[in-house]
């Protein structure tokens, strides 16, 4: 009968360290948890695509409101023109209408009182040249005598103690004068009015506006 020998221990073993941990299959997770987990998936993109769709709304909004703004400003301004340019036009045909009115009552004045103007002009030399030697007056040679009789009386009140000449000249018109003394003269010229009127006219109006006064107060 045999005898067994003892089996030595070793100690090289160092069953201290660490074991690598056994391989594990995939993870499981409960329905509940995993339907929970969709549900939360779901709502987040619910509230980004209506987070998203409120800023495509509001982004559209702003548009339409920046267009109706520029549309309704382009409005405004053609109407703001549309109403200066029937302003501008009222005030053309007012001034033209104001100057062949005054064309046509100033012809009727003077056609009707002849020496009217004659005869302020008169006063206001008289009442400045007191001391002076002599007045000469250019008329029209048919208004001489009417003329000389009328500013006789005038200088007398006025007190011009000086001599009053009466001349007719044909290149004065009927109802304008030439007054002139030793250092000065006044000149009554109609003609020379309407010119410089229609010379304002042109600067304010325009050529072709004036043009249109011009024609429409010829007499």
């Amino acid at each position: 009968m045999s005898t067994s020998r003892p089996v030595r221990f070793l100690f090289e073993d160092d069953f201290s360290a660490p074991r690598p941990a056994a391989p594990t299959g995939p993870s499981l997770v409960a329905l509940a948890d995993h339907e929970a987990a969709l549900a939360d998936a779901e709502a987040s993109g619910y509230r980004r695509g209506e987070a998203d769709g409120r800023r495509a709304a509001r982004e559209a909004d702003a548009a339409r409101l920046i267009a109706a703004v520029e549309t309704l400003g382009a409005r405004l301004a053609e109407t703001v023109a549309a109403a200066e340019a029937r302003a501008q036009a009222i005030e053309r045909d007012a001034i033209r209408l104001a100057v062949e009115l005054a064309s046509k009552l100033s012809g009727a004045a003077v056609a009707r009182f002849p020496l009217a103007e004659i005869e302020a002009a008169a006063q206001a030399c008289f009442d400045e040249l007191r001391q002076a030697p002599h007045v000469a007056v250019r008329v029209a040679p048919d208004f001489v005598e009417a003329t000389r009789s009328e500013l006789t009386a005038i200088a007398q009140i006025r007190g011009f103690a000086g001599r009053l000449i009466v001349l007719g000249d044909p290149e004065v018109a009927e109802g304008d004068a030439r007054l002139e003394w030793a250092d000065g003269g006044v000149v009554r010229d109609a003609a020379a009015v309407e010119r410089a009127i229609r010379s304002a006219l042109a600067r304010h109006l325009g050529p072709g506006d004036a043009k249109a006064s011009d024609e429409g107060t010829t007499p």
